[in-house]
C-alpha cells in the first residue's frame, strides 16, 4: 500500500511539474502571439518580410505543443488511477 501511494503521489509531483513549466510556456506563447498581431495589424515589414505573420505561426506552434504535452501529462496520471 505504502509503495502504490508513494508511486501515485511521485507521479502527481511529475504531473505539478509539467504544469508550472507548462504555465511558463503559455505566457511566452502569448507573448510571441501578441507580437506577431501586432505587427501584422499594423503591417510592419523588417527588410520587406511580413515578419508578424511568422510570429503568428510561430506562436500558435508553440501554444499548440504545449497544450498537448498537458493533455498527454494529465492522461499518464489518469491511466494510474
Amino acid at each position: 500500500m505504502k509503495a502504490e501511494k508513494r508511486e501515485r503521489m511521485e507521479k502527481m509531483r511529475a504531473y505539478k511539474k509539467v504544469r508550472q513549466q507548462n504555465k511558463k510556456t503559455t505566457g511566452v506563447s502569448l507573448a510571441i502571439l501578441a507580437a506577431g498581431l501586432l505587427l501584422t495589424t499594423f503591417n510592419i515589414n523588417i527588410l520587406d518580410i511580413d515578419i508578424g505573420y511568422y510570429l503568428l505561426w510561430a506562436g500558435v506552434f508553440v501554444f499548440f505543443v504545449t497544450s498537448m504535452q498537458g493533455l498527454f501529462a494529465a492522461g499518464s496520471l489518469r491511466k494510474q488511477r
